[in-house]
């Protein structure tokens, strides 16, 4: 059955939806939560863990543990993790093929389309390195969107929204606040 995967790359959590038939509900990305830390842990042999497994094994070896690198996006100096450099958006590409990994198992198929969000205030430089890890992942047909305007559509196409009205959608997250107004019209948002 064909599928649509939203990805919220978090500051401090990420999280993902699948929809189905216009229908969303949420993934299970965690073990403990729906949603996993945003850590990447580099092992000695250059593999990596995501999420819960980076969180145990980054209590022990906390110079391996990559944290909050999503603030490091558009840094042009590296990320000193284990004794090699990464950048920002290398580390959130590893990120994006776990949750694509764990969502295709559920699923027992990948997505017909991806969308991946940011933050608001995000320049087209940002924007462009988020597509750079979206390519090193190798996730196909993805769409970029702002994380409120994101759940402003979300919001919007779940509840009867008259052509006119005006919803209005703010997102707290761990290092962002952003919000986002949309009008509905006949055409859409």
């Amino acid at each position: 059955m064909e599928y649509g995967l939203g990805v919220d790359l978090g500051t401090t959590y990420t999280a993902a939806a699948v929809r189905h038939n216009g229908h969303a509900e949420i993934a299970r990305l965690g073990s403990r939560r729906a949603e996993i830390p945003s850590l990447v842990f580099v092992r000695p042999d250059g593999r990596v863990l995501i999420g819960e497994a980076a969180e145990r094994r980054g209590a022990e070896e906390p110079a391996r543990l990559a944290r909050e690198f999503k603030r490091r996006v558009g840094d042009p100096v590296p990320l000193l993790v284990g004794g090699s450099p990464y950048s920002a958006h290398a580390l959130m590409a590893r990120l994006l093929e776990e949750v694509l990994g764990t969502v295709t198992r559920q699923q027992e198929g990948p997505p017909a389309a991806i969308t991946v969000t940011y933050p608001a205030n995000w320049g087209p430089y940002k924007r462009e390195l988020l597509g750079q890890a979206v390519r090193l992942a190798e996730l196909d047909n993805v769409t970029l969107r702002a994380e409120p305007e994101a759940a402003a559509v979300r919001y919007a196409a779940s509840e009867r929204v008259r052509p006119g009205e005006v919803v209005a959608v703010y997102d707290l997250g761990g290092g962002t606040f952003d919000a986002a107004v949309l009008r509905k019209t006949e055409a859409g948002f």
